[in-house]
């Protein structure tokens, strides 16, 4: 146990909390070690069971709720039993979605029911997002498992996991493209022929928008206005461990802009052009601070928010007009929209030198413009609203490299795996 571990579990659940979440993680521990080992001498795999794993602390979102949706709605519940294992299942009492069930899993104690470990062994499919947590670390023979996994970008391995010699716990993987299939080979130490280059399931949600974007935008702000930009820059500070680019410091929780002024003079511009530009933070972004009380077109959007308005944060980048990131995975898939990009590279060369890149030369992957600070933000948001798209055949070359298209991301999954 790290003083950091210590101090971080303290400052989120509270002294006697943070007890709580050890004898939590030691009772987990002992519990995959008994039911994970007995389900499997004496348990057989259950092709008709499906189960389903996200991060901690973000049940059911992104590419695992995304395909969830797709086979629901195209009735392959009729055929499966579908276990979601969650660490808030207080959250789920209401739904009564045939033949689906929700068991605690790494809930913020650090406890797993014994069930998780039941269902983890005997899935006839496992599909996770970011890890399986070791819920089905031992599992019946013939199982399935399936890495959804949350994006392909720029950004390489963190520190602490570069040189670790670990066999992965999939059997498939899923990456956008082609150019993806040798990185994530290499950072994954595993066979190229396990990595499926079919997209990501939350790819519908960004290409098939439930509502327009007159109604996101009205529901979520009640703003109409000519061009919408969404700017998601990746994290910098967080509570991850092995993460050097901690180390990095802005002048702003933003990168490319240096003060409050200059935000203010970029909220005057974008309300002289009639652009909304909306916030994303990271949901591993920590110090960040959501004050949009002096702006009248610069907004910030939250999970939270989505959530209540039940909007998707895929169908938000799907009606967007512009984006700005940096070496995040959404500038990756963004790609798919063939619409103006905008790369924030105002720490390039500490973020190289503190995580370091897949790529030998990143900006060859960037068709885009690249941004390092405030008057070249202003310069983007100009080429966007009198129609300037100097990138359209850069972004076309790098779309064959970077994806792998078709209509139904969904559907071409459900139907490799033969579901």
């Amino acid at each position: 146990m790290t003083k950091s571990a210590i101090k971080k579990y303290t400052e989120r659940l509270g002294f006697f909390g943070m007890i709580l979440h050890y004898i939590g993680r030691f009772m987990t521990k002992t519990e995959q070690q008994v039911i994970g080992k007995l389900t499997v001498r004496f348990g057989k795999v259950k092709k008709n069971r499906l189960v389903f794993k996200n991060r901690e602390m973000m049940d059911c979102t992104d590419n695992p709720e995304a395909f969830y949706e797709y086979l629901i709605s195209s009735g392959y519940n009729k055929k499966y039993e579908i276990i979601w294992l969650v660490s808030e299942k207080r959250k789920f009492r209401n739904q009564n979605t045939g033949n689906v069930k929700f068991v605690t899993a790494e809930n913020k104690y650090g406890w797993s029911s014994p069930l998780a470990y039941y269902y983890g062994a005997t899935a006839g499919f496992f599909f996770y997002s970011h890890n399986s947590a070791g819920l089905n670390r031992y599992r019946c023979k013939g199982q399935t498992v399936v890495n959804l996994w949350h994006g392909c970008g720029y950004k390489d391995a963190e520190q602490g996991k570069k040189k670790q010699n670990i066999k992965p716990d999939f059997d498939y993987a899923l990456v956008p493209g082609p150019v993806f299939v040798k990185t994530k080979s290499g950072l994954w130490n595993c066979e190229p022929d396990r990595l499926l280059m079919m997209g990501y399931p939350r790819y519908d949600w960004m290409l098939h928008p439930s509502m327009s974007k007159d109604e996101i935008l009205d529901s979520l702000f009640g703003w109409k206005g000519k061009k919408v930009v969404l700017w998601m820059p990746t994290f910098r500070k967080s509570d991850l461990g092995g993460c050097a680019e901690n180390e990095i410091e802005l002048p702003c929780q933003l990168p490319a802009i240096q003060d409050m002024n200059e935000l203010k003079e970029l909220d005057s511009y974008l309300r002289e052009q009639e652009i909304i530009l909306i916030i994303k933070k990271h949901p591993l972004q920590t110090e960040w601070d959501e004050n949009e009380q002096e702006f009248t077109n610069i907004r910030y959007v939250a999970e939270a928010l989505l959530e209540k308005k039940q909007i998707k944060l895929y169908e938000l980048i799907g009606i967007s007009d512009g984006l700005l990131s940096d070496y995040s995975s959404v500038a990756v898939d963004y790609l798919l929209l063939d619409r103006p990009l905008g790369y924030v590279l105002a720490d390039y060369n500490i973020y190289k030198e503190k995580r370091g890149f897949v790529f030998e030369d990143p900006l060859e992957y960037m068709p885009g413009e690249k941004i390092y600070n405030a008057c070249d933000i202003r310069k983007f948001m100009k080429h966007l609203t009198d129609g300037t798209d100097s990138y359209r055949q850069e972004r076309a070359k790098n779309l064959k490299q970077m994806h792998n298209k078709t209509e139904n991301y969904c559907k071409r999954l459900a139907d490799y795996l033969q579901l």
